[in-house]
């Protein structure tokens, strides 16, 4: 709740004259953008003119600099006060893509709002960057009667509404913030000033119509009679407020700037009282340079004054920046902001309030793998391992986050310490019950050393029952995507060329093993990993039970990575039975699931299944992550980054760019060869094969062929050669005397006479869902300009579709697409 004891002197906001007529006609407007420099007075104004206008249904969320993914879920809470279910829906999404614009404009375009509702955006521009180039073009388009999105960003450059319809925004920018003479004259009155015209001049010189600079003056006119003669911001800050505040109201909103936001129970941890001093509560309440948050409880400060705080902070001895460091940390604890806390008293060298942290794997999802990495090395690094023994259940939580985020040494190291601990139970002060537990957990940690091999893995998991007696931990703390974030299980384990088989039969004995050490953790994986093997090798109807099998078991354990993989392994087989119907119920179903999955990174699995698979069939599709090789190594768990490098130059090659193919393959080749990948392995060295081809280094071809053959016939693995068998076939003919080339061969034209099953009952059935509205509006006479701009895409991904509608109907014409409209064919 807002501090409201104090009565508090606020002066009078006043709108310039021009900014008001602007603003009467924002309630026409799905989207309305306010862009200019910090000081400009953009949310002091907002929330002015809503203020005046009654609105009663208005809703914030100010950016801070936080990671895209906790941004955009801060956005989804304040929707939440809009619509709770649409709110989740938006939610799922993670965050907003060029290929999910059109999603949430339609789940916006389902709302149910009774009268005017506002959603801000404030400080916008700490994320925009990040975010598709149309994304205000589908805030505009949302069609939702009754609801306005108000984007208040500083950025000039990167906000482009060109495209958008008039209708849809109206774009209000810095020249109309300025306060004219007459406005600054009309801004002193309403505080019960009357300006002569000497002070009108020396005023409109000082503060060169800058609202935040006018504000402070008033306040300082407000005391003192006159105004202050500062040649920066900075100074004008310091002369008005910091200078009037004693040491201890400095110190604390010293302490204030490390924070994102506050509440007043923060604000009381920061003072260290129960109780805050007058001038601070002044402060609190005036509402010039701190905004108070209704929709949830908090505080924001002023970008200008934030900047000048930091900058204070700097100044501070080391002690003392470290005593605020851990304060702001304990403040972020309190909240179960777990994460920023760490980050705190790990700056604070606060080690023992760090390892008190119940932490949790769900305390680092919603922020950029690289970054926490970072973080936890740091905790070994920088803690004293004397202390790092105190707390060994989170000891054993970053140890075990550090495997996943690839981190190997770390995690090394962490095992070693926990092995420290129980070497020495009385000198660490355990008793039988934590060495029993802290045993168990070893056990558990180390089968992770051993990835991926099953049966010394499985070992370590018996052994880790043996000694606990049941579950590892508690599975709400650790539970996550049992496969990495990637969906497909013979990837992660077929560790051995010519040992399929064995690793197949010790997945169906070791699971169940795993599975109960981890409470249903990769439940139906025995099962879905076989399924992959089966349709490898051809049998596609032992494939399609299994899928069917590890679907129904991994439903009953919520396990959603597992259905990903056995759904893409029923995708891949419609493929090769040419069953169009089957093939896009499947997609249906995949992309059904991420709306309802409780797993993290559900959306990153879905289009890692989608387009390994659809690519093949020249869909154009493909998420933009995926079409970028740094954001795809960016993203993903270090043991799923070969399978996302493997999806992306699947795109490359149906691009053409084979030496891109070329040189990113033999790149990425070692990291499999590290993790023991073969399935990686056999991709890499077949694609190498095709590029080589394709760049008329025939030589190179045939070896690379060779080595993925080598790899890949001693288990019978085929699909892979299948799928690029019209591109390889010349080169399979070398390999004619291949005990193996027969099965491969007749698998080889399975396959090609599926797709093109696929592609023709999809050129003469129907048309995407994409394709159709493209044809539609191109029917009604839109360029590919107008139609990217309709549909939140890019002109080229018009220009491709087009190509495809064209193809796909047996013409050659947008005259002859009209002719198809009029007759009702389209």
């Amino acid at each position: 709740m807002p501090l409201n004891k104090t009565k508090v002197q606020k002066p009078t906001i006043y709108i310039p004259e021009e900014l008001q007529e602007q603003l009467e006609n924002i309630h026409n407007y799905p989207l309305i953008v306010l862009q200019a420099a910090s000081g400009f007075g953009k949310t002091t104004v907002i929330s002015e003119y809503l203020h005046q206008s009654y609105a009663q249904q208005v809703y914030w969320y100010t950016c801070m600099g936080e990671p895209l993914r906790k941004a955009w879920n801060g956005i989804c809470k304040a929707f939440s006060h809009i619509d709770a279910n649409a709110a989740k829906r938006l939610e799922t999404l993670e965050y907003p893509t060029r290929e999910n614009l059109v999603d949430i404009v339609d789940i916006m375009r389902g709302c149910e709002i009774n009268g005017d509702t506002w959603l801000i955006l404030d400080n916008f521009q700490y994320i925009q960057g990040e975010l598709p180039d149309h994304i205000l073009h589908a805030f505009s388009c949302h069609g939702c009667s009754g609801l306005h999105i108000v984007v208040i960003t500083q950025a000039v450059d990167s906000i482009d509404i060109v495209g958008i319809p008039t209708q849809q925004a109206i774009l209000i920018q810095n020249e109309t913030f300025f306060f004219q003479k007459q406005d600054i004259d009309a801004y002193f009155r309403a505080n019960e000033i009357a300006l002569s015209q000497d002070e009108l001049d020396r005023l409109q010189m000082l503060s060169e119509g800058w609202a935040a600079a006018l504000n402070l003056q008033l306040i300082r006119y407000l005391r003192e009679g006159d105004f202050e003669v500062s040649e920066s911001m900075d100074a004008l800050i310091r002369a008005v407020i910091w200078n009037r505040l004693e040491a201890d109201e400095q110190r604390f909103l010293v302490s204030v700037s490390l924070l994102q936001r506050f509440t007043v129970k923060q604000a009381y941890i920061l003072f260290e009282k129960s109780t805050l001093p007058a001038g601070i509560v002044g402060l609190l309440g005036s509402g010039s340079f701190l905004r108070y948050e209704r929709e949830n409880g908090s505080y924001t400060l002023h970008s200008l004054l934030q900047n000048f705080l930091r900058q204070e902070l700097k100044e501070l001895p080391a002690d003392t920046i470290r005593k605020m460091q851990k304060l702001a940390a304990d403040a972020y604890a309190m909240v179960g902001e777990r994460y920023y806390a760490l980050c705190g008293y790990l700056d604070a060298h606060a080690f023992e309030a760090l390892l008190s942290l119940p932490l949790k794997t769900a305390d680092f999802s919603l922020y950029p793998e690289a970054g926490s990495a970072h973080v936890l090395e740091r905790v070994f690094i920088e803690c004293d391992h004397v202390i790092l023994l105190r707390y060994p259940q989170t000891l054993c939580m970053i140890t075990f986050e550090l495997f996943r985020l690839g981190r190997y040494a770390a995690f090394d190291k962490g095992c070693l310490l926990i092995n420290e601990l129980i070497s020495n139970p009385k000198k660490n002060g355990l008793n039988d019950e934590e060495v029993k537990m802290l045993v168990g957990q070893l056990a558990f940690l180390q089968s992770f050393i051993a990835f991926n091999d099953i049966e010394k893995m499985s070992t370590l998991h018996r052994k880790a029952w043996e000694v606990l007696g049941g579950p590892f931990s508690n599975r709400e703390d650790w539970n996550d995507s049992w496969t990495f974030g990637q969906p497909s299980v013979l990837y992660l384990f077929w560790s051995a060329s010519g040992a399929l088989e064995r690793e197949l039969n010790c997945m169906d004995e070791c699971l169940p093993y795993y599975i109960r050490l981890t409470e249903g953790h990769g439940t139906g994986a025995d099962c879905a990993m076989r399924a992959e093997a089966m349709l490898m090798r051809g049998e596609d109807t032992s494939a399609e039970v299994l899928c069917h099998k590890a679907i129904y078991l991994a439903n009953s354990q919520k396990q959603d990575c597992i259905c990903f993989v056995a759904e893409m392994t029923l995708l891949r087989i419609a493929l090769l039975r040419g069953d169009l119907e089957g093939f896009e119920n499947i997609k249906k179903n995949i992309l059904e699931r991420t709306k309802n999955s409780i797993e993290s990174a559900v959306k990153r699995m879905a289009d890692l299944a989608l387009s390994f698979v659809c690519v093949l069939v020249e869909e154009n599709a493909m998420p933009e992550w995926l079409t970028d090789s740094n954001k795809v190594t960016g993203v993903l768990y270090d043991v799923a980054i070969p399978f996302g490098v493997l999806t992306h130059l699947r795109w490359l090659l149906y691009q053409g760019n084979n030496a891109r193919v070329l040189g990113i393959a033999q790149g990425a080749l070692p990291a499999a060869e590290q993790h023991h990948f073969i399935l990686p392995q056999v991709y890499f060295h077949l694609f190498i094969a095709i590029a080589s081809h394709r760049l008329g280094q025939k030589k190179e071809a045939e070896t690379a062929l060779e080595c993925a053959l080598s790899l890949a016939l001693p288990d019978e693995i085929y699909l892979p050669f299948a799928e690029y068998s019209e591109i390889i076939a010349p080169l399979l003919k070398l390999q004619e005397k291949n005990s193996h080339i027969n099965k491969l061969t007749a698998l080889c034209t399975r396959h090609r006479l599926g797709v093109d099953k696929i592609r023709k009952a999809a050129m003469y059935g129907q048309l995407s869902p994409r394709e159709s509205e493209v044809a539609h509006l191109a029917a009604a006479g839109l360029n590919n300009k107008d139609i990217a701009s309709r549909l939140l895409i890019s002109q080229e991904t018009v220009k491709s579709t087009m190509k495809s509608i064209f193809q796909k109907l047996g013409i050659r014409s947008r005259v002859q697409l009209q002719e198809l409209k009029s007759s009702g064919k389209i």
